[in-house]
């Protein structure tokens, strides 16, 4: 008979990893002719396989000191993936492996869906001592996205392949942070744990652990991997007075507008969606660049536009809302924001790091069915198969929409082909951008863009006149047919829902 391990080296050796199990029937469904998955769950299948409670806690919640993973509530999906990855050898754990092998395909779902079925509370993080950088903003200065762009707000999780990390041991965190870090763990999606660990110092994994984990480890004594570089625009300290209060507030609409600005908003992008690392990062039109760029004649509307303005523009067309009036404090709080990122930055509509990246005219035309192939491989992770982008365990946008009713409309930026594709090879997917060749960047974004969306808030009655007033040019794909469709005749009204 098993019996319940006494210490943390026999309970580590008993379990290992992020899912000891794991789609698809009720939890105490049983397989034929065997116990439930409750019953293995708590007492083992009174065979070869102990009671998964032993390591993972009578509810599910890990175990700390044995840096075991929590399986309560997590994704019955993704418990089922890592099980499977277990059992054939995608990954390996010396203990979970061959329990994994043990079990029958029928056995490993029940007990996924068991375990996903198990509620958990997890306290929002409340200490504010707590070092949240690399958690909420990344290190984009070495292509380390911020945990939360994947995992979600909070750490709550994305879908079935972002899990949770909220309430996770910090010890396990460290633990999975090391094995994707030194390739003992592989397998993930698009290897982006793997590129990004090894990106990570010693002292950065700390940090990330106690963000999300508990309870908190001792501070690393380990070293930065390279000295902390100079501050960047936006990147000195937000002044402690009332002028830095409306700064925060811009830095805070900024990355959800949803929230702060719900009023203007029909959709849930971000700012931050199309301008990286709050709006800083080169390669996405950062917002300090485009500061000193204004004020600036623009042939959209044929007028010269101040910054405020095109503020405006952006929450009429990417964020498919409509216009704050000037001087409504949204804008005063966004405009105080980017200016306090320009600070010492000279009045160039020139200035290097302006805008995204002009990526040169593809060896062969942009195609859709090429451009399907690449986003299959490598967007529709993120941004969901039909497009319409992923919210996190929490109910939060995580992924934006990139077309139907939930994305930009047809009069944002982002529908010229040549824009989306220089955003797209700097900076897609998340940690991994220019991996992508400029042929496949080209391609994709004139898949993306060759769906319906929000029709232009321009629209004069009738697509063709439209086009002609406003896409007359190879770059648009509206008023254009794709497949028998023409896009734009199908489009649903512009403007929150």
């Amino acid at each position: 008979m098993f019996r319940r391990p006494r210490d943390a080296r026999a309970c580590a050796r008993l379990a290992g990893l992020t899912a000891c199990v794991l789609l698809a029937s009720a939890a105490h469904a049983r397989a034929p002719h065997g116990p439930s998955a409750a019953e293995i769950a708590e007492h083992g299948d009174g065979r070869n396989m102990p009671p998964c409670s032993a390591c993972h806690g009578a509810s599910g919640e890990g175990n700390s000191a044995a840096a075991l993973p929590r399986l309560a509530g997590l994704p019955a999906a993704y418990q089922l993936a890592q099980l499977n990855a277990l059992a054939d050898g995608t990954r390996a754990d010396p203990v979970m492996t061959p329990l994994a092998r043990g079990m029958s395909t029928q056995v490993r779902a029940q007990l996924a869906s068991y375990y996903a079925g198990l509620s958990l509370h997890v306290e929002p993080a409340t200490d504010t001592a707590r070092d949240d950088g690399l958690a909420l903003r990344g290190r984009w200065s070495q292509e380390i996205p911020a945990c939360v762009q994947c995992h979600g707000d909070g750490g709550s999780g994305v879908g079935s392949a972002f899990p949770p990390l909220a309430g996770q041991p910090a010890t396990y965190i460290v633990k999975q942070l090391h094995a994707w870090k030194d390739g003992t763990r592989r397998g993930d999606p698009l290897s982006l744990m793997q590129t990004i660990a090894k990106r990570l110092s010693e002292s950065d994994i700390v940090v990330v652990a106690n963000y999300f984990g508990m309870p908190p480890l001792a501070a690393s004594t380990a070293s930065k991997d390279l000295p902390a570089p100079p501050p960047g625009p936006g990147e000195r300290p937000i002044p402690d007075d009332d002028f830095g209060k409306v700064i925060r507030q811009g830095r805070e609409i900024f990355e959800n507008p949803a929230k702060y600005a719900d009023r203007y908003m029909g959709n849930d992008l971000r700012c931050s969606s199309c301008h990286l690392d709050e709006g800083r990062h080169v390669g996405s039109a950062p917002m300090w660049a485009a500061y000193v760029s204004y004020p600036a004649y623009r042939a959209k509307n044929h007028k010269v536009n101040t910054f405020a303005e095109r503020l405006q523009g952006c929450f009429l067309y990417s964020m498919n809302g409509t216009q704050p009036p000037l001087g409504d404090p949204v804008l005063v709080a966004l405009e105080s924001y980017a200016y306090w990122m320009a600070r010492g930055v000279p009045v160039d509509p020139g200035v290097a790091g302006r805008g995204y990246l002009r990526l040169p005219k593809p060896p062969a035309p942009p195609d859709f069915t090429r451009g399907r192939e690449v986003y299959a491989r490598t967007c529709a992770l993120c941004h969901g198969s039909d497009g319409a982008g992923q919210r996190a365990g929490n109910g939060s946008p995580a992924f934006p929409a990139l077309w139907g009713s939930d994305s930009y409309n047809w009069g944002a930026g982002m529908v010229g082909v040549t824009v989306a594709a220089g955003f797209i090879k700097a900076n897609m997917p998340f940690g991994l951008g220019g991996t992508l060749s400029d042929q496949e960047a080209w391609d994709v974004a004139l898949f993306v863009d060759s769906h319906e969306r929000p029709q232009d808030p321009r629209y004069t009655g009738s697509v063709a006149d439209t086009r002609m007033q406003f896409h007359d040019n190879d770059d648009s794909m509206y008023g254009k047919p794709v497949n028998g469709h023409l896009l734009g005749s199908d489009s649903v009204r512009p403007g929150p829902r």
